[in-house]
C-alpha cells in the first residue's frame, strides 16, 4: 500500500472531529478499508501493513477496554454506507415471533401505548 492510498482512503472514508471522545476501534476502521478498496477495486493490504501506514500518518490508537481506538475519527461516504450494510447483524428467527421470544426469559413485554 502506497502512501497515496492510505491518503486517498482516508480522504474518502474518514472525518476527524477533535472535539469528541468517540473513535473508531482498529477492526471498524480495517472493515471500512476493505469496504474502501472492493468498491474502489483496489487490493488491501494486510491489516498489520495497514496499522503500520495508519502510523506513519501520524494516527495513534489509545486503549479502550482491551480495543485499539482512534479518537476523533468517524465514518464517511460510500464506503462507510458499504461497511454499515455488510455488518448489521440479520434476523434469523421466525417471522411470526411472539414478543415473549424476542425478549427473551428475562425480560418482560410491555403492552404498546395507543
Amino acid at each position: 500500500m502506497t502512501d497515496t492510498q492510505i491518503s486517498s482512503f482516508l480522504r474518502d472514508s474518514v472525518v476527524f472531529e477533535d472535539d469528541t471522545e468517540k473513535g473508531l476501534d482498529f477492526d471498524t476502521l480495517y472493515g471500512l478499508y476493505i469496504s474502501w478498496c472492493v468498491l474502489g477495486r483496489k487490493v488491501p493490504v494486510p491489516d498489520s501493513a495497514f496499522k503500520t501506514a495508519l502510523t506513519l500518518h501520524g494516527l495513534k490508537p489509545t486503549k479502550e477496554n482491551g480495543l485499539r481506538i482512534y479518537p476523533g475519527m468517524s465514518m464517511v461516504g460510500p464506503a462507510a454506507r458499504d461497511y454499515v450494510v455488510n455488518n448489521v447483524p440479520m434476523w434469523t428467527g421466525s417471522a411470526n415471533a411472539t414478543a415473549a421470544e424476542l425478549l427473551g426469559d428475562d425480560e418482560e413485554a410491555v403492552a404498546a401505548i395507543a
